[in-house]
């Protein structure tokens, strides 16, 4: 129950900054152009509260329902206009200054990606040291001339300090099918590389990683077989081992790291386990029957230990964060805003080319969940959270869809074009064509998120 409160909490959070900022460019663009805004508000539904300044025409509004947001203007076709308030309508405006009005709202979330990776950056991101660990046979890494222990310098003249660093530009280049040069050093020596993606299938990024789309893996540290937790009713308990217990062997067998033990315990055909570890300076002994559980059709054996992996590779030498100075925080929040932008725009074509499966499609639950595992993984991790939710928010608001802000960018083009906006009759059967259009894309991301949950 905690665990759900928090998500909705942090989901409530995310949803209301980017609500707010999207409609605060409609409300700030508006202002400036000279047109008089009636109402802000956060959410729809019932007024919870609401603040009118004085000598203002501007309502400030907190709604009961906050999946959404307006900046309702002053407008003839909605409101009866004074005399002297008529040049501040909004639909007396020219063309372009009622785009701009409109336009601004998803431009804001942009530029409010753009700072919260800015902040993410000036802040540090923890990544491990671009040195390559594995690579796998016969992969693009290979067939291009990768070597483990190489170290990576630079990707397509972006310097590299971490394995991540470029994650964003790396998947943008893979989904373009275009070549990626890197820099690297081997055994001191400077080498240039490229891996050309022109040849390859269309990838599924909700199934592959960067990593196995290249065939390329960081050096990581070894976990250690430490103890970090004990699962409160499985078999390890019942035998007494404690958090801090390391594992040396599992039936004889020497057990290195935690992958091994995990290899060892699960695959086991043994009906009971001899465990050998140490307590402290002291090595003991147990015996413990693993439970046997059932994923996929497939069966494992388990004891009930977690391990800490966090804490171990947080103290390991091939850990690093990367800082960056003001100015080039600035300038990487941008980058990076453009590169996720241009890779978040080839997946939805691909996605209406049928080339993505339309699993990816989230709503609302799949926000929270998402939303509350970014807030426990700290603040970098929540920050770019939300500039990935504000760059998908301003991208589906700009969708040429009538009720969103391109359906309205849409109608402008129309004017530009024939000289006069469209009739009433168009405008009603667009909307409701855009209304069940809408209606369809949330019932869709509502279907995937419970399909998830069941």
């Amino acid at each position: 129950m905690g665990e759900i409160l928090h998500s909705i909490i942090f989901f409530i959070i995310a949803i209301g900054v980017l609500i707010t900022f999207h409609e605060y460019g409609h409300f700030w663009v508006a202002r400036k152009l000279g047109v008089t805004v009636l109402r802000f508000s956060i959410g729809f539904g019932p007024t919870i509260w609401s603040y009118t300044r004085k000598n203002s025409l501007t309502e400030f509004v907190i709604a009961a329902i906050p999946l959404g947001g307006y900046v309702k203007m002053l407008d003839e076709s909605h409101d009866k206009v004074s005399e002297d308030l008529l040049p501040t309508a909004f639909n007396r405006q020219p063309l372009y200054k009622r785009s701009a009005i409109v336009a601004a709202g998803p431009l804001a979330n942009f530029l409010l990606a753009a700072i919260l990776y800015g902040l993410v950056f000036a802040i540090g991101t923890e990544g491990f040291r671009p040195i390559v660990g594995e690579i796998i046979e016969d992969s693009a890494a290979q067939k291009s001339g990768f070597m483990v222990g190489d170290e990576l310098v630079a990707i397509d003249g972006r310097s590299t300090e971490s394995w991540d660093q470029h994650h964003f530009h790396v998947l943008n280049m893979i989904v373009s099918q275009e070549a990626i040069e890197y820099e690297v050093l081997t055994n001191g020596l400077s080498r240039t590389l490229t891996v050309d993606f022109a040849d390859f299938k269309q990838v599924d990024l909700q199934s592959e990683s960067v990593e196995s789309i290249i065939g390329m893996y960081p050096r990581v540290p070894l976990i250690q077989p430490i103890i970090g937790d004990v699962v409160s009713g499985y078999p390890a308990e019942a035998a007494g081992l404690l958090p801090g217990d390391k594992i040396i062997q599992i039936n004889g067998q020497m057990i290195d790291d935690w992958k091994g033990l995990v290899a060892a315990v699960s695959q086991t055909e043994e009906s009971m386990l001899v465990v050998t570890f140490l307590r402290g300076n002291e090595t003991r002994e147990v015996m413990i029957q693993p439970r046997t559980i059932v994923v996929d059709g497939n069966e494992y054996k388990q004891i009930g230990i977690k391990v800490n992996a966090e804490e171990q590779l947080r103290n390991s030498d091939l850990n690093v964060t990367v800082r960056s100075g003001p100015v080039e925080a600035v300038a990487r929040g941008f980058e990076t805003m453009w590169s996720t932008t241009a890779l978040t725009v080839k997946m939805l074509l691909s996605l209406l080319q049928f080339n993505q499966s339309a699993d990816a499609i989230g709503g609302p639950i799949a926000i929270a969940e998402f939303a509350g595992k970014a807030a426990q993984a700290g603040v970098s991790n929540y920050l770019t959270f939300l500039a990935l939710l504000s760059i998908s928010l301003g991208i589906l608001n700009l969708l040429p869809i009538p009720v969103l802000d391109g359906g309205h960018l849409m109608f402008h083009v129309y004017e530009a074009l024939m000289g006069s906006p469209p009739t009433e009759r168009m405008l009603i059967w667009a909307n409701q064509v855009g209304f069940a259009l809408l209606i369809g894309l949330m019932g869709l991301a509502f279907y995937n998120d419970l399909s998830r949950i069941f």
